[in-house]
């Protein structure tokens, strides 16, 4: 009996020992994380819409509930002939990029949808075909570091 019990035992300390020593990824820091999501939301709208340019553009703060770390959102409204086929474009384009994709709905008549992540930032793309166009999201993760001069304004 107590060697059936001793194997699991093991296993049970290998795996948490394994767990101790793994380190965490240093993430980078906010200025480079904002710069990182705007990145990708400008890759996402050459990759997906043939041209087109936002027609709007927000930036906000983005929920942060962590001492000494910040977080910030930017989307964008641009218009699209075919926003079905935008938001498969953009999530065959989010895979290439190897962005883990954490909701696909690009199938629903209504508004198809995709959401994805990456180590600092995460995305989303809504098309609204009754519309023509689709909204493109970006927030990055809760960040350490100072908050980069253009984004002070953003309340």
């Amino acid at each position: 009996m107590k060697r059936k019990m001793f194997v699991p035992l093991v296993v049970i300390i290998v795996v948490f020992a394994q767990g101790c020593v793994m380190v965490d990824k240093k993430l980078p820091s906010l200025a480079d994380g904002l710069r990182m999501m705007l990145g990708a939301l400008d890759e996402t709208v050459a990759a997906g819409l043939d041209g087109a340019e936002p027609y709007l553009k927000t930036r906000r703060p983005w929920q942060c509930d962590q001492a000494q770390k910040r977080s910030f959102s930017s989307s964008y409204d641009v218009k699209a002939r075919d926003p079905r086929s935008v938001v498969k474009a953009v999530g065959a384009h989010w895979r290439s990029r190897g962005y883990r994709i954490q909701e696909e709905n690009s199938g629903a008549p209504k508004h198809p949808e995709i959401y994805a992540d990456a180590d600092v930032f995460e995305l989303g793309i809504v098309g609204f075909p009754e519309r023509g166009e689709v909204w493109i999201h970006g927030n990055t993760v809760c960040l350490a570091g100072e908050v980069p001069e253009d984004w002070r304004d953003v309340r």
